[in-house]
């Protein structure tokens, strides 16, 4: 399997985790794809990731898990996501047992998933989740303490929150492959004024995110920073956005994946890293909008040998977003994602 840098159709899914530094045990490459993929040589490892955009296991989603359906909003793409070694998400909601409420009957925007929807990300073999955004405190701290015990009691991994102020950007640890892969999160909005969210949350704010990412960059291969952020349904990214994860990839980060805009946008080079500027929608149903229903999911190859390790190709696979999205892989509509990300991307990156 030929990885291209630029923008392709599908194929893909992630696998078991543990803590801390967390060695992932994944399945083995071929002597086909690992001459395909250039890797197979003593000095070269190489590892799978794939992101998408916000999931949001509540309001509808989270009544078809409360009666038991678990794997139900990924049912359609978990088949894709087995051939990562790392899968990773925006977690747009909390998990937590509000005795049968999966929406507030006073507030559409206050959702929150059931405490089984830690294992409808496990099942599908989500890896880790950014648990940064505005929907954080949806249902309060104890809600937030409720989703962070039940995502540890399933053993997906999550960054970005916290109980204590002290804990909210301890990095997620995992080596794949060889390959040491450290994330953070932050958001850059909430659904709350009162600032006491900063205590549990961790803001977007380069004083506290970038002596963080300086801390751990010894020990890490690869850092992966999470964002969520800009303005909802905007056609582009804001420049705040777009100054925020120059700052980021300055600061020593290696990937930044930004989200909460809801619709997709492009993927920016930036001083030989790559700047994911929205992953849009995942399993969220919004369908009002054209691009709320219409995504990617960035699929990248990470390589590690000796000149360091970095994203040495990737591919951007198209998404029919809803209850239960799916990839999309025959030309047509995926087509119209990909020539919108194009658009919206650094032109070099274009596949000609």
């Amino acid at each position: 399997m030929k990885w291209l840098a630029g923008f392709g159709l599908i194929s893909g899914m992630a696998l078991g985790t543990a803590a801390l530094w967390i060695n992932i045990t994944v399945r083995q490459a071929s002597s086909q794809e690992q001459a395909a993929d250039g890797a197979g040589t003593h000095d070269t490892s190489i590892a799978r990731l794939l992101a998408v955009g916000d999931v949001n296991l509540g309001r509808k989603v989270g009544q078809e898990i409360l009666k038991g359906d678990t794997l139900y909003p990924f049912v359609s793409v978990r088949d894709s996501f087995a051939s990562y070694d790392l899968v990773f998400a925006n977690l747009e909601s909390q998990l937590s047992d509000q005795k049968g409420e999966t929406q507030s009957p006073r507030n559409n925007l206050i959702f929150t998933g059931p405490p089984d929807g830690c294992m409808s990300l496990k099942y599908a073999g989500v890896t880790v989740v950014s648990t940064a955004n505005n929907h954080a405190l949806d249902y309060g701290i104890r809600g937030l303490r409720q989703t962070l015990a039940n995502l540890d009691a399933s053993g997906v991994l999550h960054a970005g929150t916290a109980t204590d102020s002290a804990g909210r950007y301890r990095p997620v640890m995992i080596t794949s492959h060889g390959i040491r892969i450290a994330i953070l999160a932050c958001t850059d909005v909430m659904n709350m004024e009162d600032p006491v969210w900063r205590r549990y949350v961790a803001p977007a704010d380069t004083s506290l995110l970038l002596p963080e990412i300086r801390a751990i960059r010894d020990s890490a291969d690869f850092i992966i920073v999470s964002y969520h952020g800009g303005e909802e349904y905007a056609d582009a990214p804001t420049v705040r956005t777009r100054h925020f994860a120059r700052q980021v990839i300055d600061g020593g980060a290696d990937l930044f994946l930004g989200h909460h805009p809801h619709v997709p946008y492009g993927v920016e080079e930036y001083e030989g890293k790559y700047i994911v500027h929205s992953l849009g929608n995942f399993v969220f149903w919004q369908p009002d909008r054209f691009w709320t229903q219409r995504s990617f999911a960035f699929s990248a190859l990470l390589q590690k040998d000796r000149e360091g390790t970095r994203v040495a190709s990737f591919r951007c696979l198209p998404v029919r977003c809803g209850l239960q999205p799916e990839f999309l892989t025959v030309p047509g509509e995926g087509d119209t994602v990909l020539e919108r990300i194009r658009t919206l991307s650094t032109q070099s990156l274009a596949v000609r």
